[in-house]
């Protein structure tokens, strides 16, 4: 885990970063060069275009969804029809199990959009479309579906290779930056779709891992395994958690005791927003606050921002930071034997 340490937020017109948000239950990243870049995921389209005003930028060159759950997408449609953004391609895969009205409305957005000559449509979110994503120094590698899982689609238990969830497919994104490999974003892989890489050897290393399915369950007869593999498998420096504190009580506690068993005590764990897992009762006044909006309020580490330096990958913000906020909660997970310190790098 050496080379990976902290960085102070910094904003410059040509900056490369990728924003992990804070956007409450749900998962949403800006990657973005200068005032261009990629959105993977968009529950909530606010807090985006609040990260995108920050940084000056206009334009998503490729806005790509995992897969089709609401909290992934709900904010899709707005973005894309949204008078002062360009969205030029939208990167998605088909999922008839899926009828949510959110799911529909992006679908005959992006129909009705692409009528009008306004924007790409690929329905084809897989290991064949790797390289045609990446834009001036952001690599996207997408690294699942594999072309036989993407081909099926999700299935029943009666299919030839049983059952593949929604979440099984979600699509599996590794962003670079400068070349290096930075964040994983694994939208909510399951169990069964973690083994299909496995058995198909990718790489998945990065230094940074959001955690899939929000810290929730992983489909896996053993969470706590799930993560230690996983963890094994990605060999992060920094794990983040997107969840809701109004939501599920998510990350899981043995979730979190199978990363620290898989990676140590020097790994950083950070969530977006004050798990109730960790403090029940009202926040105090210590949680770090990312900016205006509603999901603010309820931060923790908040919305990080993950760059690339010739020393390596860093990140904001840093344990410091996050310990202020993480000193006045009740029992915080993150703390490795209630010591922050060890964490810092």
């Amino acid at each position: 885990m050496s080379g990976v340490v902290p960085l102070p937020k910094q904003r410059s017109a040509d900056e490369l970063a990728a924003a992990i948000l804070n956007v409450g239950h749900g998962n949403c990243s800006f990657v973005y060069d200068g005032t261009s870049g990629v959105v993977v995921d968009v529950p909530a389209v606010e807090p985006l275009l609040q990260e995108m005003a920050t940084v000056g930028a206009q334009i998503v060159e490729h806005l790509i969804l995992s897969h089709a759950d609401n909290d992934h997408i709900k904010g899709a449609a707005a973005l894309m029809a949204h008078g002062e953004v360009t969205v030029k391609t939208l990167w998605a895969n088909p999922d008839s199990t899926k009828l949510s009205d959110a799911f529909l409305d992006l679908l005959t957005v992006a129909a009705d959009r692409q009528r009008q000559g306004l924007i790409d449509v690929r329905t084809n979110l897989n290991v064949g479309a790797d390289g045609l994503l990446d834009v001036r120094r952001i690599g996207v590698r997408v690294l699942h579906p594999g072309i036989l899982w993407a081909g099926v689609g999700p299935t029943g238990a009666t299919h030839p290779l049983g059952a593949i969830t929604s979440n099984g497919m979600s699509a599996v994104i590794r962003i670079e930056l400068d070349g290096n490999p930075a964040v994983l974003l694994p939208g909510d892989l399951d169990a069964k779709g973690f083994v299909e890489m496995q058995r198909a050897n990718v790489d998945m290393s990065a230094p940074v891992l959001v955690f899939p399915h929000h810290g929730g369950r992983s489909g896996a007869s053993d969470n706590k395994s799930f993560a230690i593999e996983l963890a094994r498998a990605v060999r992060p420096s920094l794990v983040i958690f997107s969840h809701g504190r109004s939501h599920f009580v998510n990350p899981r506690k043995e979730i979190v005791e199978g990363l620290r068993e898989a990676l140590g005590d020097g790994v950083q764990i950070a969530c977006t927003q004050v798990s109730r897992a960790c403090h029940q009762e009202t926040l105090p006044i210590a949680s770090i606050r990312s900016g205006p909006g509603p999901f603010s309020k309820f931060a923790c580490a908040g919305s990080l921002t993950v760059t690339s330096t010739g020393e390596g990958i860093r990140w904001s913000p840093d344990a410091a930071r996050h310990g202020q906020a993480v000193d006045g909660l009740e029992s915080p997970m993150c703390r490795a034997h209630q010591t922050y310190a060890s964490v810092a790098k």
